[in-house]
């Protein structure tokens, strides 16, 4: 998978953070900290460069043995290591006092103590490093943080505590603890009934990294997390009330973690209809809907030519990407619980149309990432399987973004920095996750893709209605034929493919027919 975790973020109230490559932020007191480990706090009391002219000076003062050489070397290696943890600058003694003055923190506020939310934030910078991290699991803190956090009602705290553990999952002892103890990641899970935003950003993040980065063959989280009272209900919950936009964006991304890992990572087919049975019900449908327009919102009348009062301006390549996951777990449900969509056909239709409306302005489609293949290829699946559902604004932005990348093909733009989205508001790594794969290869893919779910769209609509979407949208017959011509090439063999093309064809052609007043959108009950 591509959907890499972001689990080593910290919420707003946190200081900025130092780059790492396992974190998007890390706390710029990262490096203080080393420097006060190293001194105030009992880091390593000397240093490689200032014992070299020792060193250097006793070498031709006497031989020994080599024994002894080699012993006094070792002695010279500890003196040098002092309290370092592993082959890190960080300081056992550090942390060490810091997990003591946690455990009797009691009912005290952080706020309280500025100092030691210092040295938390500290320790939380420090869990980037694996040494770290399995210094901590040898100290048992995962059983004190989860203790601490049911008793203390300080949301800050807490947060603090989940962002470590979150941070800790990226080593994979980390996984082996939460799997041969299930009961603490069950308890963790508990947690979702709370109401705070930023420490729900943090545990859905943990379980994020848990199930993205986890041995397929060795861990089986379907097992443990079944045993989470309600989890559906609670997820489905926190999307349908939520307003905090980086935490409806990290329960879609948990939402799609759980479902690529428990029907493909971990492929158990006597499981699936358990699964099924727990995951695909209506409140997580009703909840993926209202987070999505909360996120999207129509704001404005949709109008013929416009973008239906949409502000595609603020949108970023963490945008995309998060459209990217709704589509694909309404895809994944669509195409193996199709049943659950009967009553909902127009609300995904929705979310089809507000993504194809952002796509068709220049700025967004271009440069063509793996996120947009991957929204084309989720949009073409749910059209085949939402059959009979014809919207005529989604056509005419499908067919207007096919030209832009058949023209795209022709004509390749040169090769520029990302602008737009890229621009607004997309951190270094979002930035890299959407913009690193674009390319005159993806461009014909996504070509491919959008040929295909038009297709779909309109194989069982009536060619009417067909031709009153052409007209209303001044489609292009050069476009259609081209359409149709590749069409031909890429699928054939589809039982019904020449019959579409036809009527593709004709609807486009009979440009002197009378407007017909059948209404744009088309449901299996209104087609007679």
């Amino acid at each position: 998978m591509d959907n890499s975790s972001d689990i080593t973020d910290k919420p707003a109230e946190a200081m900025e953070h130092k780059e790492s490559t396992n974190t998007e932020e890390n706390h710029p007191e990262g490096e203080q900290a080393k420097q006060q480990e190293s001194s105030s706090k009992g880091a390593a009391t000397t240093s490689e460069q200032t014992n070299t002219p020792q060193e250097e000076s006793e070498q031709p003062a006497s031989k020994e043995p080599e024994e002894e050489d080699e012993a006094k070397l070792q002695e010279k290696l500890q003196t040098l290591k002092g309290d370092r943890i592993g082959e890190t600058m960080y300081s056992e003694r550090f942390v060490l006092s810091t997990i003591l003055k946690l455990s009797k923190q009691g009912n005290r506020l952080l706020e309280e103590d500025e100092e030691f939310e210092q040295d938390l934030c500290n320790l939380w910078d420090m869990t980037i490093e694996p040494d770290v991290v399995r210094f901590l699991l040898e100290q048992d803190v995962i059983e004190l943080f989860l203790a601490l956090a049911a008793e203390s009602e300080d949301f800050r705290l807490i947060e603090i505590l989940f962002g470590i553990i979150g941070n800790m999952c990226c080593v994979e002892e980390m996984h082996d603890l939460f799997y041969r103890q299930s009961a603490l990641l069950v308890t963790f899970c508990d947690f979702l009934s709370i109401s705070d935003a930023p420490v729900l950003v943090q545990l859905m993040r943990t379980l994020t990294t848990l199930f993205d980065r986890s041995d397929d063959e060795r861990f089986h989280w379907f097992g443990v997390m079944k045993k989470v009272d309600n989890l559906t209900e609670k997820l489905a919950l926190i999307l349908a009330t939520s307003t905090n936009r980086a935490l409806l964006e990290h329960t879609a991304e948990t939402v799609n973690a759980m479902i690529n890992r428990f029907t493909e990572a971990e492929v158990d087919y006597a499981q699936l209809n358990e699964f099924y049975r727990l995951f695909a019900k209506s409140c997580l449908l009703e909840g993926l809907f209202e987070a999505f327009k909360q996120l999207y919102p129509l704001t404005g009348r949709e109008t013929e030519g416009t973008s239906g009062g949409f502000d595609e301006e603020t949108l970023t390549l963490k945008d995309i990407k998060t459209m990217r996951r709704f589509l694909e777990i309404h895809e994944h449900f669509i195409v193996n619980a199709n049943e659950l969509y009967e009553a909902y056909v127009s609300e995904v239709d929705q979310c089809v149309h507000r993504v194809l409306c952002s796509f068709v302005k220049e700025s967004v489609l271009f440069p063509v990432t793996k996120n947009h293949i991957c929204i084309f290829v989720s949009i073409s699946n749910i059209y085949s399987g939402i059959m009979y559902h014809f919207r005529a604004e989604s056509f005419i932005y499908m067919v207007k973004i096919y030209d832009q990348l058949a023209e795209a093909l022709k004509n390749p733009p040169p090769q520029e920095e990302p602008s737009s989205a890229a621009e607004n508001n997309g951190t270094a790594m979002e930035e890299e996750d959407a913009a690193d794969d674009g390319g005159e290869f993806d461009v014909e893919t996504a070509c491919a893709e959008v040929r295909e779910a038009i297709f779909f769209l309109v194989g069982p609509i009536d060619e009417q209605i067909i031709r009153a979407a052409i007209q209303m949208g001044q489609l292009k017959e050069s476009t259609f034929e081209q359409m149709c011509r590749e069409l031909r090439e890429t699928m054939d063999g589809e039982p019904l493919l020449y019959q579409t093309c036809a009527k593709l064809m004709n609807a486009v052609r009979s440009t002197g027919a009378e407007e017909s007043d059948i209404p744009m959108q088309q449901s299996n009950n209104e087609e007679q």
